[in-house]
């Protein structure tokens, strides 16, 4: 038998742990009684009753005594989380609550206590503690912090009570305010994602709910540390697998889990020195479980640094590993050439650029300079850094990204901030993070092409027949309106609001009036308190607890229940919902029982709050004592309160079919976003209620009449409606933008505002469902690498681009470059890319108050914009013919360099466009017929499909028709015509190298090698077009990047995902109207160097090296004259990329020459050759002219001074619209008898299209009236070519 052990704590004998020992000492292994322990236990008071129940439960404070015990012996306890308890055996104050099993096992199997280590001495319980948790850490391989010495808890404060409180009362409301946010958030998840993270803030929720006093924290600081090590857990598993494991969109979002709960701690930070405050000001009323809490607070905050050390670390490689997946490999070989060619012809200078900025070359010049080395050694060492410079640009690896992403970088400009897309960027690195958000709104886009023709199909046969134009009437059999119960603050109910809804199978309104009926007759029987007989919330509470005590609340309740029992009946699925709740119980409690085994205290918790959730759930769907469905598993008795209208459908096949097709394809919609967001009924998985996407403004007009509808449609146009999707979502708690992929249409919209087209409401849904669901697998990843970003140094240079050198360093013989504080322009960028395209803040929101009301200044912005794009466009033949010729002129030049199609390509892309008639009968269709309309709609040549798609209608023509878009016809024509050009030339090119898996080259059915466009197929019954399977190396998401790349380099910037930083902006909006144009051709020109930095640009998105076509064509000039040798010569001697480049200038130039010779011959004419064609012809050579003179420094200054003269299109539209008012003030005072000179009347000569004696103010009229103004320009080309002849030009 072993010696008597003796526990000595605080200078005494720890009798429980004594006479534990003695017993296991004194007992043979396997005779041992676990009763024994437990009463040993209730003797020692470390165990509590709870409830009522039989089982053994211990509060927080005894625990710390239990952990004792399983110290000395492993396991011998298993403690398991029960509930928190609101106020406690011991301490009245808010405790979790454990339940308490002995092991058998273990108390069987446990060995003696040996003599020498059968003395513990403590010296207080802060050291017994201490000893608790040091042990504890040790099984979980983790060193603790110290418990605060006892000096350092009386630490000293400079605060008085009233601030030490107010910042402690401030800390727990802030802290119930994320955790409220965060769980509302969560909760509107897709299910499939909501469990974990509900969890864990339900648990956080509890702990915040009750906070008075600084120990009140105690639970939180607790969870907050459970919370810690969980992540702590969860990025060391992931970091255990291969790393192109860790880098699946999957993974990555679990890392960004990781990294928010890392930055949700800001609260435990700040409790820390509020905490100390309230020690100090002598406001902490148990010092135990204070350094128990500050303890942990400081154990939670060291975790967290120290993971958050480890997550910097390890979330480049894992991103780099990310990103190296999206690199062109055709870039590299094509940087090779240069390096090639540098060797070859040992000519450095052509791409000095590349070096000039860098501190080694400024070296290099200062040696020459000082004579410190010879030219020739400079010439060698220039060439090797050079050669180096470009080596390093090629990505042979993840390594290459790993070094880009570590160290620190050259911000970009202000300007390439604002004003270029975030694919221009000169990092690869943002290039392929760009082409990866892309992907995500590719797959979009994919599942939006299935639902279409899907869509189209059930549509078609649904509306066979019938008038398509009075949308109300063509649906109204499947739609009806309900009325939404709504509350104010208090939750007392305030006036419903009436929405649209699918009919409904259940007459809810009918089966809610009578319910609220019988409420109404029962209340007034049994004198049932009412909130509204009451002045305030706190007499009406104490009126309800008197009534809770007599007879009537229980007749009252009995008559409800009768009357639910005769009105409603089980839902049909009840019995598989309640066994789907009993099996989800089982599976949590079998986990929270693995996780007591574990020693998992979170996971363990977060069974207990599972399985409180279920419980509470079959509580309120079942009655716990006569096993009857209620709540949710009840609904509206059939036999009373079926919908007729919802027996009409099922009684007539054609209207059920399409009924059935929409309500199953919007319950899918639902459970992609999360159906939780609707409004539905208690009985019903997933609402009826129609999304609310606004009518349209001929719905409206023909629903509401002329003046009503005005009404509304200007207030939309002018302020802020809850249903617009161009700001993102706010967080209504916090106010700040939430960085989420949003969710738009779930909330409730007055009926009348909500659009009636049933099957375009569920397209612009789905879309926007699709969008969700893609771009959710990737906010991860994208939120990850803004955050890399944000953490990346940032070198300080000086006006030429060169980094400073830190002046520390120096001094101490060691060169490193200088910092610049603050957050560059580049992350600034990425920043503002991610929440435009990931979380739909499009524009940044600005409201103004004026006389009462507020405005938008965005949307005011927006239809300025909108009016001076139809007013300046609209039929405005001229401007649309010159349009086409820019733009096929690009493509020609294109076409001669030979880079990406060849002139036989694009003639026989002109051909084909055609031959198959342009596709003009595809013009207002939902669904294109012609394979040349499926073509660009599949491979979106006209990047409209991401932002413009979902905003279709789905049916009727005179419905297509009248949308204010069509007025742009010209435009569009002149668009889809290159656009589909491009297309064409770009998959002609393809001919002959499409292979199929085998590596042969497939043919066509003439048995030649087929190009793309011959092997894209239609499917017969679907009408979907696809790619020929039999090709095995075809990347369709490249063909795109390539396709929009090289549409924006040869034409302008468009659609959201290139849109200008400046253009979220109002002001920006109005300034970069019809300016899109601008920085592709000064980017195409002159590179994307600016005028220090390197002038060679590798373009990830089409697969190529670039460099300014002017400045290769300069270098080109430069070596001839500097060599003096024969150009011919020189061209040879280029790479590629600048023999491409030198064609392209050369048939610029060369049209531009073509153009002077044309104007010298137009203007030559005599009068009686004068005609509209010759006039036309001269006015497009003259604009044409002027556009291409605008990029040549000094020879353009006429173009850009027009251009700087008129920043923004919208300033001649306001000029305008005061030059009226004006004129209307001098006809006003004319007519009236004012002396008013004539001549501000009268034309006093033939001025253009109007002759002497008419009036000023008939033009004045005009020229703000759309589709006149673009007419009456377009019947007098020579009055618009006199501009650019006449002295308002030059």
């Amino acid at each position: 038998m072993a010696n008597r052990c003796t526990i000595i704590v605080n200078g005494k004998e720890h009798v429980m742990m004594s006479k534990v020992a003695d017993y296991i000492d004194n007992s043979a292994t396997g005779s041992r009684n676990a009763q024994k322990i437990i009463d040993i236990l209730k003797d020692s008071r470390v165990l509590t009753q709870f409830q009522g129940k039989p089982e053994m439960f211990a509060t927080q404070e005894q625990l710390k005594e239990l952990r004792l015990i399983n110290q000395r012996y492993p396991n011998l306890l298993n403690f398991s989380f029960e509930t928190v308890q609101k106020y406690g055996p011991e301490t009245g104050r808010p405790t979790n609550i454990y339940k308490v099993n002995i092991n058998p096992t273990i108390l069987n199997s446990a060995s003696e206590v040996k003599a020498q280590d059968s003395d513990f001495n403590y010296k207080n319980n802060f050291e017994k503690d201490e000893f608790t948790r040091k042990t504890q850490a040790k099984s979980e391989g983790v060193t603790k912090e110290e418990t605060p010495a006892e000096e350092e808890l009386s630490a000293n404060t400079y605060t008085t009570k009233e601030n030490a409180q107010k910042e402690l009362m401030e800390l727990a409301v802030n802290a119930k305010v994320i955790v409220e946010s965060e769980l509302r958030d969560v909760q509107n998840l897709p299910a499939d994602q909501i469990e974990r993270k509900e969890n864990r803030l339900r648990r956080l929720k509890i702990a915040v709910a009750n906070i008075n006093k600084v120990e009140d924290f105690f639970m939180f600081v607790a969870a907050n540390k459970d919370n810690v090590d969980n992540a702590l857990r969860e990025f060391d598993a992931i970091m255990a697998l291969p790393i192109e494991e860790r880098a699946t969109p999957a993974n990555m979002n679990r890392l960004y889990e990781i990294k928010q709960t890392l930055d949700s701690l800001d609260t435990i930070v700040k409790l820390e020195q509020v905490a100390l405050d309230q020690l100090a000001l002598g406001n902490v009323t148990s010092k135990d479980r204070f350094g128990s809490m500050l303890t942990d607070i400081r154990e939670t905050i060291s975790k967290a640094k120290r993971l958050d050390q480890l997550f910097e670390q390890q979330i480049i490689p894992i991103m780099a590993e990310v990103l190296v997946g999206y690199h062109n490999e055709a870039i590299d070989p094509q940087i090779q050439e240069i390096i090639d060619n540098i060797e070859q012809t040992g000519d450095w200078r052509r791409f000095s650029s590349q070096i000039r900025q860098t501190n080694e070359y400024q070296d290099l010049v200062q040696k020459r300079d000082n004579g410190t080395i010879t030219a020739q050694q400079f010439e060698n060492e220039a060439k090797a850094l050079t050669l180096e410079a470009f080596k390093n640009r090629q990505i042979p690896g993840r390594d290459k990204l790993i070094k880009d992403l570590t160290q620190a970088h050259r911000d970009k400009s202000g300007f390439s901030y604002l004003f270029d897309p975030i694919i221009y960027s000169s990092e690869p690195a943002i290039q392929l993070f760009a082409k990866s958000v892309k992907e995500a709104t590719f797959k979009k886009n994919e599942m939006t092409l299935d639902f279409k023709y899907d869509l189209a199909s059930e549509y078609d046969m649904f509306s066979e027949g019938m008038s398509e134009s009075d949308i109300a009437a063509l649906n109204d059999d499947l739609l009806e309106t309900v009325l939404i119960p709504q509350y104010d603050n208090e939750g007392n109910p305030i006036e419903p609001m009436e929405v649209l809804s699918l009919v409904n199978p259940i007459l809810v309104d009918k089966f809610r009036e009578d319910e609220t009926n019988m409420y109404k007759k029962l209340n007034k029987k049994y004198k049932k308190p009412q909130r509204a007989d009451y002045k305030d919330k706190a007499s009406f509470e104490e009126a309800v607890k008197k009534w809770n005590k007599t007879a009537n609340k229980t007749k009252y309740y009995n008559e409800v229940a009768a009357w639910h029992k005769e009105n409603t009946e089980p839902i049909p699925t009840y019995k598989e919902e309640l066994a789907k709740i009993n099996r989800q119980i089982l599976k949590a409690e079998k986990a929270k029982k693995e996780a007591n085994e574990l020693g998992r205290s979170d996971l363990e918790a977060d069974a207990d709050i599972q399985i409180a959730k279920l419980k509470q759930k079959r509580s309120f769907n079942i009655n716990p004592v006569t096993g009857q469905p209620r709540g949710s598993f009840i609904k509206p008795k059939a036999s009373k309160y079926t919908n007729p209208k919802w027996t009409a459908i099922q009684n007539d096949p054609r209207k059920k079919r399409y009924y059935d097709f929409i309500v199953a394809e919007f319950i899918e919609g639902q459970k992609m976003v999360g159906a939780k967001r609707f409004t539905k009924n208690a009985w019903e998985e997933f609402s009826y209620i129609m999304p609310s996407v606004r009518k349209n403004e001929f719905d409206r007009m023909r629903e509401q009449g002329l003046i009503s509808s005005t009404k509304d449609i200007l207030k939309e146009s002018f302020s802020v409606q809850d249903t617009d999707t161009q700001f993102g979502r706010y967080n209504e708690k916090t106010g700040e933008l939430e960085r989420a992929v949003p969710v738009y249409y779930t909330n409730n919209v007055p009926a009348v505002d909500v659009s009636k087209d049933i099957a375009s409401v569920m397209y612009a849904f789905r879309d926007m469902a699709h969008n969700f669901a893609a771009k959710s697998e990737v906010v991860g990843q994208v939120m990850l690498f803004r955050t890399i970003m944000k953490n990346r140094d940032t070198l300080k240079v000086n006006p030429a681009g060169v980094a400073y050198l830190s002046d520390v360093a120096n001094k101490l013989g060691i060169k490193l470059p200088a910092k610049k504080p603050g957050e560059s322009y580049t992350y600034k960028h990425v920043d503002a890319f991610i929440d435009t395209i990931m979380f739909g803040q499009r524009e940044l929101k600005e409201n103004f108050n004026l006389f009462g009301k507020q405005f938008s200044a965005n949307k005011i912005a927006n239809s300025i914009n909108a009016f001076t794009a139809i007013n300046t466009l609209s039929f405005n033949f001229l401007q649309g013919a010159n349009q086409s010729i820019i733009d096929n002129m690009a493509l020609l030049t294109e076409a001669n360099a030979g880079q990406f199609f060849s002139r036989g390509d694009l003639a026989w892309a002109k051909a084909q466009y055609w031959s198959e008639g342009a596709g003009l009968s595809d013009v207002g269709k939902f669904i294109p017929d012609t394979k040349l309309g499926k073509a660009l709609e599949m491979f979106d040549a006209l990047t409209e499909f991401t932002d413009q798609e979902g905003n279709k209608l789905v049916g009727s023509a005179l419905r297509k028709a009248l949308q204010s878009g069509n007025l742009l016809i010209v435009q569009q024509a002149a668009e889809h015509e290159v656009s589909a050009s491009r297309m064409l030339a770009l998959m002609k090119n393809l001919e002959g190298k499409l292979l199929d898996k085998d590596g042969n080259v497939i043919n066509n059915a003439d048995g030649n090698p087929a190009n793309l466009y011959d092997l894209l197929i239609i499917d017969e019954k679907t009408g979907r077009m696809s790619i020929d399977p039999r090709v095995a190396n075809f990347n369709k998401n490249d063909f795109i990047n390539l396709m929009q790349g090289l549409a924006r380099r040869t034409n302008q910037t468009k659609g959201s995902f290139d849109r200008p930083t400046a253009q979220r902006v109002w002001y920006g909006k109005l300034a970069m109207l019809f300016r899109s144009w601008l920085l592709p051709g000064l980017r195409r020109r002159y590179g994307h160097g600016g005028f220090t930095g390197p002038t060679v640009h590798t373009d990830e998105e089409l697969g190529t090296v670039t460099q300014g076509m002017y400045i290769s064509f300069f270098n080109f000039l430069r070596k001839s004259i500097a060599e003096k040798a024969w150009p011919g010569t020189v061209f040879e001697q280029l790479t590629e990329m600048e023999k491409q480049n030198v064609k392209r200038t050369a048939t610029e130039l060369g049209s531009l020459a073509a153009a002077f010779a044309i104007i010298a011959a137009l203007q030559n004419l005599d009068d009686d050759e004068e005609n509209f064609v010759t006039n036309f012809l001269l006015y497009q050579t003259l604009r044409y002219q002027a556009e291409m003179q605008q990029w040549i420094p000094i020879y353009g200054y006429k173009e850009a001074f027009r251009i700087a003269k008129s920043p923004t299109a919208t300033a001649r539209q306001i000029e305008q619209t005061f030059k009226l008012f004006d004129q209307i003030k001098k006809e006003g005072l004319y007519n009236l008898g004012f002396p008013v000179d004539e001549k501000d009347i009268f034309y006093q000569r033939n001025t253009g299209r109007y002759q002497k004696g008419d009036r000023k103010i008939q033009k004045n009229f005009e020229d703000l009236m759309p589709i006149l103004r673009g007419l009456n320009k377009s019947k007098t080309p020579e009055e618009a070519a006199q501009y650019f002849l006449g002295g308002a030009y030059n």
